[in-house]
């Protein structure tokens, strides 16, 4: 029995059902990356290419960010800026009212000490008092209205109040900055801000002239930038913060990152259109990404025409792992 179990398998082999023939050709010689696909297998694939090209892509720096609220005017003058504790409101808001509480004082020292000037000078002009009074009392007035002058300039300090809904508030983004990394970020760039949501969008942000802040403990400066229009944050939440980088006018490689395939050993390649019907894997290095583009420090050459939808399925027709 056993001599005919060879011609049984032979059989099966000969006379068993037509296999199909294969969509694509794999060149494995000479260049083990090639695929040659037939017509109607291009066709069912619905693959599209594009164009590598070479531009200028702004390169940014990713930065945490914080959403306050800053208490000055449109002046610019100092004035606090509050995050989102409430131990920080409280404090301010104690601050506000001492300070309140100093002005309405010295007003009502100002108040005392013009009456006893008007008394003084009613006297004199009665030739009941002296001159020696009346300068006196014009002293004391004086000084009361310095009193007064500093007490409201302290206050003007400490910014709106916030004890009370409404005032002059400003939503700003504070970024805390590593001191190292100063020199290399534009200052007078817009700013890309968005929040942490897994969907979230980047949106312009001026700069703008905040305190001078810094923390000694993390070796940051702060910056600071205008809360983009439309955007909805309170304050103390978190925000992602992109800022421009000065050699942002040097051009580099760019293809859609949808055209970027990685291995199981995280090698990145894309499928470079070098014929009619014929695709070659070809390695690139993605250096970042820049909305939905990615930035590659090496690459095809300018003007080869790279494959975006259906590369992952000449990916699975080249390892036989697709359907």
């Amino acid at each position: 029995m056993k001599f005919f179990l060879p011609l049984l398998l032979l059989g099966v082999g000969v006379h068993g059902a037509p296999t199909a023939s294969a969509p694509a050709t794999i060149t494995k010689e000479a260049e083990l990356t090639t695929l040659t696909l037939k017509p109607e297998a291009e066709e069912r694939l619905r693959l599209k290419t594009v164009v590598v090209g070479r531009r200028a892509v702004p390169v940014t720096r990713l930065f945490a960010g914080e959403v306050v609220w800053s208490l000055g005017d449109e002046a610019g003058r100092v004035a606090p800026v509050l995050g989102g504790t409430l131990d920080e409101v409280l404090r301010l808001a104690d601050q506000q009212a001492v300070a309140d509480g100093r002005v309405r004082q010295a007003q009502l020292q100002v108040d005392a000490a013009m009456i006893a000037f008007e008394r003084a000078k009613k006297v004199l002009s009665a030739e009941a008092g002296s001159v020696r009074s009346v300068d006196e009392a014009k002293a004391l007035l004086a000084q009361a209205e310095a009193a007064l002058a500093t007490a409201k300039a302290q206050r003007d300090i400490l910014g709106a109040p916030v004890a009370r809904e409404g005032g002059t508030r400003r939503a700003w983004v504070r970024a805390a900055i590593y001191s190292g990394e100063l020199g290399a970020l534009d200052a007078a760039a817009m700013a890309g801000v968005r929040t942490l949501a897994a969907d979230a969008v980047s949106k312009s942000a001026a700069p703008v002239r905040g305190p001078q802040t810094a923390n000694a403990a993390t070796a940051t400066v702060d910056w600071y930038y205008e809360m983009p229009a439309g955007m909805a944050a309170r304050a103390g939440e978190r925000v992602a913060v992109e800022i421009l980088l000065r050699d942002s006018a040097s051009e580099h490689l760019v293809v859609p990152f949808n055209a970027v395939l990685h291995d199981i050993h995280g090698g990145q390649w894309v499928y470079e259109a070098i014929a009619p019907h014929t695709y070659t894997r070809r390695r690139v290095q993605v250096s970042r990404l820049a909305g939905s583009d990615a930035v590659l420090a090496s690459g095809p050459a300018v003007g080869s025409k790279v494959v975006t939808d259906g590369s992952a399925e000449l990916f699975g027709t080249e390892f036989m792992t697709g359907k």
